[in-house]
């Protein structure tokens, strides 16, 4: 049996193709991405705001998760090695999102939540 997969979905403009939409409203999924600058925007102005935002913040965090956790490189022989590895890299991304959330800061910025004395 398999999952149904449903409502917002957010892309890239790699995902822009009318066709691919279609497919996507079909199977109940809402597929939003940004338009290229010769293109038409019928979207209300404060919902693509919106999106915009919530992509930014996505993409900060995958450059996270790349750059300061190595998520892409687990060097791992099996797939529960594999697993437990990149758990444990999510894992502390959201301990150092909760302590910046617990100390005033803004939840992504990592650069400050050490500090040597």
């Amino acid at each position: 049996m398999m999952d149904i997969i449903a409502g917002l979905l957010l892309g890239d403009k790699g995902y822009i193709r009318p066709e691919f939409k279609e497919d996507c409203r079909g199977l109940g999924i809402d597929l939003q991405t940004p338009l290229r600058k010769n293109m038409k925007d019928d979207r209300p102005k404060s919902f693509v705001k919106v999106i915009m935002r919530v992509r930014r913040r996505i993409e900060t965090v995958i450059g996270q998760l790349a750059e300061q956790f190595e998520i892409e490189r687990c060097r791992c022989r099996d797939r529960w090695h594999m697993t437990s590895r990149i758990a444990r890299k999510l894992l502390a991304h959201n301990m150092g999102s909760y302590l910046n959330i617990s100390a005033g800061k803004a939840p992504i910025q990592f650069e400050s939540l050490i500090a040597a004395a």
